[in-house]
C-alpha cells in the first residue's frame, strides 16, 4: 500500500535547459527572464532573512517588537 500521490507525475515542473534551448529566441528570453526574477527574489529573501538573524543574535533589533 502506497501513499496517495506517489508515482504520479507532478503538474508543476521547471523546464530543463535542453527544452528551453529549442524555443524561439523571444520566448527563450522571456523564460530566462522569469527564471532570473525567481532567483533574484529568492536571493533577496535569503539576504533579508540573514539580516534578521544577525540582528536578532546581535541584539540590534527585536523582530517581535515589529510584529506586536
Amino acid at each position: 500500500m502506497s501513499a496517495p500521490g506517489i508515482g504520479k507525475e507532478s503538474r508543476i515542473s521547471l523546464p530543463d535547459f535542453g527544452s528551453v534551448a529549442k524555443l524561439p529566441k523571444p520566448i527563450k528570453a522571456i523564460v530566462y527572464l522569469i527564471m532570473l526574477s525567481v532567483i533574484t527574489v529568492a536571493a533577496i529573501g535569503a539576504l533579508l532573512a540573514t539580516i534578521v538573524v544577525i540582528g536578532q543574535l546581535s541584539g540590534a533589533f527585536n523582530v517581535f517588537s515589529f510584529i506586536g
